[in-house]
């Protein structure tokens, strides 16, 4: 089964997968491989649902078979506490530290939330709905259409089932990050977004993801030579068509600056950097602008 470790920390017997005695609808006492078929063979009309059976990895736990979209099937292992019998279903089911008291109460408060995660992506202006390697084909066309931009997309994961993969290219090659879908939100670096846009704004914030050290402000600068050295690399900047991650920077007839999309450039760490027109000093508290498309 995938995904075992969702199933939580507490203890668990070893022994013979027992047949439990439920009559629940979306209950089966079959194999995994039974249990995908049935999902499989349904065709559009499973999309969204899930199938429950009794685990393989021992007699107290259930295995979740979720129907992301067709014919991708996410596996989730949930643990059992307080069964009255071997043969009944537990009355506690713990999916990581969440517990649920019933089948109706797993399905509608862990799989239903997931499904409106798996609808908000697949809405999202972002979402390519087409194999990695060929979104990454469409990001390389864009960079050589323009080469100072940064470009990313986000498709369904092909190694994780019920994963997204947030796909970009910022110089030669393309990269990606793997995000995960809860009935909280996306899952990104161990930190939850309550929903897709406020994950992007934090990728263009820090592309290597939640937690990586934020860089340092720059230094101030006391000099009037200083002062000179920020007004020419300004000046310098303006005369740009566009910036590479932020919304069109000023031009030289005095435009402002567009503020929400500004990032600092510390958070790059790792990666190679921008061209030299883009790597003049800041003012003082102030990143450069690029350009996200």
């Amino acid at each position: 089964d995938d995904d075992a470790a969702e199933g939580g920390v507490a203890h668990r017997r070893s022994g013979k997968v027992t047949r439990r005695a439920c009559a629940h609808p979306a209950f089966r006492n079959a194999t995994h491989d039974t249990v995908d078929r049935e999902l499989k063979d349904a065709g559009d009309a499973m999309i969204g649902e899930a199938l429950v059976r009794p685990s393989n990895k021992s007699c107290d736990s259930l295995a979740v078979h979720w129907m992301v979209r067709p014919g991708c099937i996410k596996v989730i292992e949930v643990l059992e506490e307080d069964k009255d019998t071997d043969a009944s279903i537990g009355n506690r089911l713990i999916v990581k530290k969440e517990v649920y008291e019933s089948i109706d109460e797993l399905l509608g408060r862990f799989i239903a939330p997931m499904n409106d995660r798996v609808e908000e992506v697949q809405h999202h202006r972002k979402f390519m709905d087409k194999l990695e390697d060929e979104v990454d084909e469409r990001l390389q066309e864009m960079k050589r259409a323009n080469p100072k931009g940064v470009f990313y997309q986000v498709c369904w994961s092909e190694s994780y089932p019920g994963y997204i993969s947030l796909r970009f290219i910022m110089n030669r090659s393309c990269r990606h990050h793997t995000i995960g879908i809860t009935p909280d939100g996306f899952l990104w670096g161990g930190k939850t977004f309550g929903n897709l846009d406020r994950l992007m704004n934090e990728f263009k914030k820090n592309p290597q993801g939640p937690g990586a050290r934020k860089p340092a402000s720059a230094p101030s600068q006391s000099s009037s030579s200083s002062q000179q050295s920020y007004t020419t690399a300004t000046d310098s900047i303006s005369r740009q068509s566009s910036s590479r991650w932020g919304s069109r920077v000023g031009s030289s007839a005095g435009g402002s600056r567009d503020s929400s999309m500004l990032v600092h450039p510390g958070s790059l760490q790792g990666m190679p950097l921008p061209p030299p027109a883009y790597n003049q000093a800041p003012p003082p508290g102030q990143p450069p602008a690029f350009n996200y498309h």
